[in-house]
């Protein structure tokens, strides 16, 4: 079987990880063997340490004799990378967000679909075994129709007026803000478990000067079944994540994380709650295991740029909801 080859957009800490995991785990299937990244420490490591070729150009690696590439770059170099890994007939992996704008996706839907590669985006709580159990329940009926849906999380890094600087919340121009640079999680979760949200509104909070990039906010949904929604999530220091159903037929809780996560089933007319095993870690292969399946059987993935539309125009009405304190409905 020929080995894939592939390449990096952005040689930072996720960039580091994945071509760790795929060369060391995956080496049956794939191999890294180029990066390119715009800092040159980064670019040293990737040749020194990791044995790659190197380039301070997207365009260059991306003409490079290449299968796939793994778009992990700043958030505002997703778009333009993604479209042109496409037009060069690359398979992509597009780390979250997407993008910072719906016209830029648009344009990235149209050259993926264009070109027919596989483009697989890593919303990784699609591949987290707690979350998955959740979507299962769901789906299996067990608790009827979906009421309300929610999903809380605080990241545990901490708040800019205690010296905790997040990139995501320092430079909102490169990231787009907390909001698209982190919610948008919760908010594809939401979507893969209720489909698609019609309207929303958000309050937010910031110790950032001058009313800069929120780090903590708390979102109340509408979805196009008449579900409701709510999203929560901060820069905090502290670290949770919180997520629960109320079904017509019964209702789930699932409360914190790794080793501490515990699931609660309780159906309606039953005297007694369900503990499920649960576990909220993410997978060490996650998305990319996905991706790579998808080359090798030649089929699309549900996880697509395509589909993570809907989450970036969701957190954008957020944004604006939060602006003008009025809420935003969503095409």
């Amino acid at each position: 079987m020929t080995i894939l080859r592939g390449g990096v957009l952005g040689f930072g800490g996720i960039g580091q990880n994945l071509t760790t995991y795929i060369n060391q785990q995956k080496s049956d299937i794939a191999q890294i063997v180029a990066a390119c990244d715009i800092a040159q420490s980064q670019l040293d490591l990737a040749k020194d340490t990791y044995g790659l070729e190197v380039t301070d150009n997207a365009a260059e690696l991306i003409a490079m004799d290449l299968d796939f590439v793994l778009v992990v770059s700043s958030n505002h170099a997703h778009a333009e990378q993604v479209i042109m890994a496409a037009e060069a007939g690359k398979h992509i992996f597009c780390e979250k967000p997407i993008s910072l704008n719906l016209d830029e996706v648009d344009r990235m839907i149209t050259a993926v679909e264009t070109a027919g590669v596989v483009n697989v985006v890593n919303y990784s709580m699609r591949y987290i075994d707690g979350y998955r159990k959740i979507k299962q329940i769901a789906d299996d009926g067990q608790l009827g129709q979906i009421m309300f849906v929610w999903h809380l999380m605080t990241r545990g890094f901490g708040l800019y007026e205690a010296g905790a600087r997040h990139w995501a919340v320092t430079h909102p121009e490169q990231s787009g803000g907390w909001t698209i640079h982190h919610a948008c999680h919760s908010l594809d979760f939401l979507y893969w478990i209720n489909g698609p949200i019609v309207k929303a509104y958000c309050n937010t909070q910031t110790t950032v000067p001058d009313n800069g990039s929120e780090e903590v906010l708390l979102g109340n949904l509408t979805f196009a079944n008449g579900a409701m929604g709510m999203v929560g999530d901060s820069t905090c220091v502290i670290r949770e994540h919180h997520t629960g159903i109320i079904g017509s037929k019964g209702s789930l809780l699932m409360t914190g994380e790794h080793e501490h996560t515990v699931m609660r089933l309780h159906l309606e007319g039953e005297k007694e709650e369900k503990l499920i095993p649960a576990i909220d870690t993410k997978r060490p292969g996650g998305g990319i295991d996905h991706f790579f399946d998808c080359i090798q059987l030649g089929q699309q993935s549900p996880n697509s740029i395509r589909q993570a539309r809907h989450s970036l125009a969701v957190a954008i009405a957020m944004q604006e909801s939060a602006r003008t304190g009025q809420a935003v409905s969503i095409d």
